[in-house]
């Protein structure tokens, strides 16, 4: 199928990228040392990838970037200009809102080979979007659709052609109250599944 091979190949600069930064460990202690040149490497180190094929063919590609501390400091110092008054980037996105400190926000970009198929804000989507730090109770995530406007594809260029884009919020702790993440957890999930497949996008933490 020719599809995902167009994919590959538009995704192909910033994968080799991420390829090199992803391995190791991440921390979630803010880096407030970070410069505007720095920003693609945070970039990677934030975003993780992963794909669901069904026997032969592709169903879904996607990229993920978790907002935590370090990258939004980086977003913050390399894109004044995305972040003003009137911003859609800023207002659908918690990069630059308090709130943001109140829930595990991701920024999400998915491709799937059936357009019906990437439908994860929908009410009645087929995909269940849900966060899960180590072993413990994962939580369900809130989808929001956000516009791909030019200005996301610069904070985000990992965005190809056949790419929907979305908002993913899900809370500190679980309903037990039980916290999601805590300073001793060593991987955060954030799984995307249906019967079609399932996604992994997995952050190594440094306790």
């Amino acid at each position: 199928m020719l599809w995902p091979e167009m994919h590959k190949a538009s995704a192909l600069v910033f994968l080799v990228g991420l390829a090199c930064a992803t391995p190791g460990p991440v921390s979630l202690d803010s880096n407030k040392e970070v410069r505007a040149e720095d920003y693609e490497k945070v970039l990677a180190k934030w975003t993780r990838t992963d794909q669901i094929y069904s026997k032969l063919y592709s169903v879904m590609f996607v990229h993920a970037t978790f907002h935590a501390p370090e990258f939004r400091r980086g977003f913050l110092v390399r894109h004044p200009d995305v972040y003003g008054p009137g911003s859609e980037e800023a207002s659908r996105l918690l990069l630059t809102k308090p709130e943001g400190e109140l829930q595990h926000e991701f920024f999400l970009s998915a491709s799937t080979s059936t357009s019906k198929w990437n439908d994860l804000a929908d009410d009645d989507s087929i995909w269940q979007v849900s966060l899960q730090g180590d072993d413990r109770e994962p939580v369900d995530a809130k989808v929001e659709r956000v516009k791909t406007t030019a200005n996301l594809r610069v904070i985000y260029p990992y965005i190809t052609d056949y790419a929907r884009t979305y908002a993913i919020h899900a809370p500190l702790v679980s309903p037990t109250g039980e916290p999601v993440v805590t300073n001793q957890t060593r991987r955060l999930t954030l799984r995307i599944a249906s019967a079609l497949g399932e996604a992994k996008l997995i952050w190594e933490l440094v306790p």
